[in-house]
């Protein structure tokens, strides 16, 4: 595995949205949950997230964003997306690791999302950072992914 510096930032709409866009696009658009959205329906629903923040390499450059709403007493992750060659480096977990410790410190007990069914890297990811799937009726698209943080 390689090792990478990166650098948090929050997103800054204009600076950033056609690059979310465009990673949301080339990621997630082909899963059921993500299809039929307009650009504008995708940067309303991000402008109700309660955090939107950028990773960027070292010298600034967007590889990345994640992305979240708080409702106490829990911490709801909306999407974590890294753009291609950064996938599958270990950046996730270690982001993924670092919002745990972020909930933790503002006394959240748990930690879920959504994954759609038919992203099987992304469910495992999560099952290996210890989250576990709930109940989830058949002819949902989705499951919800839950961790107990406390």
């Amino acid at each position: 595995m390689l090792t990478y510096r990166f650098k948090f930032r929050d997103r800054i709409p204009k600076k950033d949205n056609k690059f979310l866009l465009r990673l949301i696009k080339r990621n997630l658009g082909h899963y059921p949950s993500a299809q039929g959205l307009s650009d504008k329906r995708i940067l309303e629903i991000m402008n109700g997230y309660s955090r939107v923040v950028m990773l960027t390499t070292t010298r600034g450059k967007r590889i990345g964003f994640l992305s979240w709403t708080e409702k106490k007493p829990i911490l709801f992750l909306e999407l974590c997306v890294l753009s291609e060659q950064y996938q599958g480096k270990g950046i996730a977990s270690h982001y993924l690791h670092t919002l745990e410790q972020y909930a933790i410190e503002r006394n959240f007990t748990t930690m879920q999302f959504y994954v759609d069914k038919v992203n099987t890297e992304a469910y495992e990811l999560y099952r290996r950072f210890g989250f576990i799937p709930l109940p989830t009726p058949p002819y949902a698209p989705t499951i919800l992914m839950q961790k107990r943080l406390m």
